[in-house]
């Protein structure tokens, strides 16, 4: 057996566990070590975060001695997820389908975010794709806090799929839909399992909604509301059942129940309706939100559905170090779903940096570099004296020879010189030539785009940019085609920073009232490769398309300039 140690990290739930889990033969795992630490999940201490994660962390790891390498748990509020359906294609092709479905749904620039995906269902006909992003400067401060306090983020798992392997995992048996509700402090899941398939939804709706409107009612600090919501929700209170403050929790509790009860529904109607599914046979409430007294029994009143704890720890066996997580179960299903995913050495989704890929990768690899580097040392062992001989005798020759070079090295000064005056020269000159070159060519680049335009026939364009780009950040001039001399240089150059961004619209007059007009794609996408095929344009970087407008395509298009064609 193979001891796996795990780190779930859930700010949502206001805490940091961290678990040693022991995976058996058969994949059951064994809950050696545990430790669970809380701090102040406020949003308005969110700029605090990665230190309070770490300190919770360190508090953790003096108590446990639970180090080393870990999968880590992103929260809801600080992950995107997506669910799309996209048609199937060969597994060689999936990618630029991903990549352009990526495009669509995630609203930010690929260098911002750390991006993953996992294939929920393909059934040859359509790809069901969950979609997830991080903000990269997030992952990467949690996994500084991580590594400063003794432990090593070899993946980073958003808390979705987290949920979605604990509950598997303990309901391997399920064959009829369940909707799971996970109910953090900073947000709630709603996880939708029907036949092999899943969809969720994160709702801003969650244990901190209860504090702050305490908090409001009582006019006291948020830490001071949170601390009288866990005593009175937990029966540990000793005010009188007329005491404002308590009759506050308790109002706030029913006010959620209720919010809660209206997302749940207006969420079943989305989710049958997306999928044709009948309602859930089963809800499984879990999260330390879930914890208000008879909240179970609440919402089967309400949803007319059954509703029960899910319990994480049903297949997991407690060892001696792990004796407080039966108390704590309710927020412990996503250290057991980060768990599970760690068990298997190679996770599907990971939102780990790229970074930390790199370093991970490289540590993995040193125990074969040590080797290497003593095998060499034995290799080099017999012939260094000699070697070291033969370097004496050259070091006096070497010392012969610098004594004639240091007649010549003024002369060489005045060479260089006079050659970095000729490259100047050199430099203004194709500058020069490509200014005369490029005359012209902005009056026939717009005659053959009018052409090409009037060929495809009700199109215009709404918008025409420039973009110039640092040939340094982009990377460009290394792709820019080889020309010889100065000239080649200034072209390549100029060719690689120079985009042209196009925005404009086509008019379907034959449908003009169908959302998706038959026959537009095929006739913009020719349009486009019209224009990709002009002497002016070197390649496409980025297409876009809107059919929100009746009859009417919006299309945005970049396109790299021909080099040999400068603007």
């Amino acid at each position: 057996m193979a001891l796996s140690r795990v780190l779930a990290v859930d700010t949502g739930a206001g805490h940091v566990a961290s678990g040693a889990f022991r995976v058996a033969k058969g994949g059951r795992l064994s809950l050696e070590h545990f430790a669970l630490n809380s701090f102040n999940s406020d949003a308005a201490a969110e700029g605090h975060w990665n230190r309070a994660v770490g300190q919770a962390l360190d508090a953790g790891k003096r108590s446990s001695k639970l180090t080393g390498a870990a999968a880590v748990v992103m929260p809801g509020h600080l992950t995107l997820v997506k669910f799309v359906k996209t048609p199937s294609v060969e597994k060689s092709k999936r990618a630029k389908i991903i990549e352009f479905e990526v495009q669509q749904n995630i609203p930010y620039a690929p260098q911002e975010v750390v991006l993953g995906y996992h294939v929920v269902a393909d059934d040859g006909l359509d790809i069901d794709l969950l979609l997830a992003a991080g903000k990269i400067t997030v992952v990467e401060g949690l996994c500084k806090s991580l590594v400063g306090a003794g432990v090593k983020p070899e993946s980073v798992i958003p808390s979705v799929y987290a949920l979605y392997r604990a509950f598997k995992y303990n309901q391997p048996s399920s064959e009829d839909s369940d909707l799971v509700i996970a109910i953090g402090a900073r947000s709630t899941h709603l996880l939708f399992l029907e036949k092999g398939r899943y969809l969720s939804r994160t709702i801003p709706l969650a244990g901190n909604s209860i504090t702050q409107a305490i908090a409001d009612e009582i006019k006291q600090d948020f830490a001071h509301a949170e601390v009288l919501k866990v005593q009175v929700l937990g029966g540990r209170s000793e005010l009188a059942e007329s005491s404002p403050a308590r009759k506050a929790v308790i109002g706030a509790a029913q006010t959620f129940v209720n919010q809660l009860h209206a997302e749940i529904t207006r969420s079943l109607l989305s989710f049958r309706r997306q999928s044709g599914a009948e309602l859930p046979a089963r809800v499984h409430v879990t999260g330390g939100g879930s914890l208000i007294p008879n909240l179970p029994e609440t919402l089967t009143e309400k949803l007319k559905l059954p509703v029960g704890r899910f319990d994480p720890l049903k297949n997991v066996d407690l060892g001696a170090g792990a004796s407080e997580a039966r108390e704590r179960s309710a927020v412990l299903a996503d250290l057991v779903g980060a768990a599970i995913i760690r068990s298997e050495k190679k996770p599907v989704l990971n939102l780990l940096p790229p970074s930390l890929v790199s370093a991970a990768a490289f540590a993995r690899q040193q125990p074969f570099y040590v080797l290497a580097a003593a095998a060499l040392v034995v290799a080099l062992a017999i012939p260094a004296v000699t070697f070291y001989q033969t370097t004496q005798e050259a070091k006096q020759k070497l010392d012969e020879m610098n004594v004639d070079l240091k007649g010549m090295e003024k002369f060489q000064s005045n060479i260089d010189a006079n050659n970095k005056k000729l490259q100047a020269a050199a430099d203004q000159i194709a500058s020069i030539r490509d200014l005369g070159a490029s005359m012209a060519n902005w009056i026939n680049l717009f005659t053959d785009l009018q052409d090409r335009l009037t060929k495809a026939g009700d199109v215009w364009l709404d918008d025409l940019k420039v973009v110039r780009i640092d040939p340094a950040e982009a990377g460009a001039t290394a792709s820019a085609p080889a020309a010889s001399g100065a000239e080649g240089s200034a072209q390549a150059a100029a060719a690689a920073t120079l985009q042209l961004e196009i925005r404009g619209r086509l008019l379907d007059r034959a449908h003009p009232l169908e959302e998706v007009p038959p026959g537009a794609n095929t006739r913009i996408r020719d349009l486009l490769n019209s224009i990709a095929q002009s002497p002016f344009i070197q390649s496409k970087k980025k297409e876009r398309f809107d059919v929100t407008q009746r009859g009417v395509l919006k299309f945005e298009f970049s396109l790299e300039v021909n080099p040999k064609k400068p603007l």
